[in-house]
């Protein structure tokens, strides 16, 4: 009689990609990248907003992080496809990690303005707009196709789960007088650079289609044409659009929400801003393991309707919260049904993507994303100032389920989805 196996997280249906060596270790890489930007974020947000007091400007802060998933994702698409992608991912970590050290020795020198931690932040996006799309485009390659979904599921939650991690060691920080925002700076390096290390553990080859007669234009054009030749691919990037605008775009009037909305001020506006983060990061990685063990397609298809619903919901219920732990509730459910639903569609993505195009077609459903996100954010940070985040939220809540209800009305792919999980007939 053989002694049995000793049992292993692995082997829980929500974690079974991880027992692949490569993917472990890019995900856990993915998870350092994660909490390296929502620690740069917070930080440099809130070095504006003590200095300035001003949501407008913390839009301009976060528009500038942003922008650059709409003007540098294509090109990142592109290096994916031509280059090594594990080596590209791990350059891009330790150029994030310059990028953080160097604002953190500015704010430190008491000569940091506006204009410089945008400067920054736009690098930092930069960096990060060309790392995603190849780290998302190695993972195909690194578990066979019956653990695809767990991984990009797994994948997606180190984008929002991370900002649980990453804001709860940051959460000391950031609200102390003695070390504050600057060493939240220097926490984010440490992540890019331990992200950097377990990339160069990763062993797996990956590159995509590449033809030297090709020009660079050439081949971001052929990455948009197979998107919007290809209706569904399409319509998930659309129902992403109206996501990221409407109801994901909110990090902007949140230091005025903690500050104004909840009466949070000084140093406890700060914990309260990083509380909120938090408790949606911790919804994140809820949702997402709740959704990671789904192997059902049905399943999958009434998640994708469920979490787009409540993902127009919670920012209302949001904006109405009475006190701080209401909020840190309701900001929870947002980062449970919000991270659910882009998990969802960036899976249905990648689903439908050949390897051939599939960093370019990363890329661009990051640039619908993130760029839309840029633009919201700062349109939202100046509106703030004037009538308010909670009349914000709840106008844009509502303007996304009416989105929601019209797609679903006039898509049959849309509704097949939600009814049978698949994207074509069986």
């Amino acid at each position: 009689m053989q002694p049995k196996r000793a049992f292993r997280l692995t082997d829980l249906p929500q974690l079974a990609s991880l027992k692949h060596a490569d993917f472990r270790y890019t995900w856990l890489a993915g998870m350092c990248s994660g909490a390296a930007m929502w620690t740069f974020i917070i930080s440099s947000a809130w070095l504006v907003f003590d200095a300035s007091g001003s949501s407008a400007r913390v839009g301009v802060i976060t528009f500038a992080s942003m922008i650059p998933f709409l003007i540098a994702s294509p090109v990142g698409g592109l290096l994916g496809d031509a280059f090594d992608r594990r080596r590209l991912t791990a350059a891009m970590f330790a150029f994030a990690g310059v990028v953080a050290i160097a604002l953190a020795a500015l704010a430190a020198s008491g000569r940091i303005e506006i204009w410089h931690v945008a400067l920054f932040a736009f690098a930092s996006g930069a960096v990060k707009s060309i790392q995603e799309p190849a780290m998302a485009s190695l993972i195909p390659n690194q578990v066979p196709r019956d653990d695809l979904l767990n991984a990009l599921v797994l994948n997606s939650a180190t984008r929002h789960g991370a900002r649980f991690f990453g804001l709860l060691v940051a959460a000391p920080l950031i609200g102390s007088d003695a070390l504050g925002a600057e060493s939240v700076l220097v926490l984010s390096a440490a992540f890019q650079a331990v992200g950097a290390a377990l990339m160069m553990r990763v062993k797996t080859v990956s590159t995509g289609e590449t033809k030297a007669e090709h020009s660079a234009f050439k081949y971001m054009v052929n990455g948009m044409a197979y998107i919007y030749s290809n209706h569904a691919l399409a319509l998930f990037i659309i129902l992403v659009a109206f996501h990221c605008a409407l109801v994901m775009s909110f990090e902007s009037m949140m230091p005025a929400f903690s500050r104004e909305t909840l009466g949070a001020a000084g140093d406890w506006g700060a914990l309260v801003f990083n509380y909120l983060m938090m408790s949606f990061g911790a919804g994140s990685l809820v949702g997402m393991m709740a959704l990671a063990g789904v192997r059902d397609d049905r399943a999958k298809g009434r998640f994708l309707l469920i979490t787009s619903l409540a993902s127009a919901l919670t920012p209302i219920l949001l904006a109405l919260s009475p006190n701080v732990g209401a909020a840190m509730l309701f900001a929870g459910a947002m980062g449970a049904f919000q991270a659910t639903f882009m998990a969802l569609t960036n899976t249905y993505v990648q689903i439908m993507a050949p390897d051939r195009l599939r960093a370019r077609i990363s890329s661009l459903y990051i640039l619908h994303a993130g760029g839309i996100m840029a633009f919201a954010n700062l349109g939202y940070g100046f509106m703030a100032d004037s009538i308010g985040a909670p009349s914000i939220l709840i106008v844009t809540g509502l303007l996304f389920l009416a989105a929601v209800a019209a797609l679903a009305a006039n898509q049959p792919i849309l509704r097949r989805v939600y009814q049978t999980g698949q994207v074509v007939p069986a």
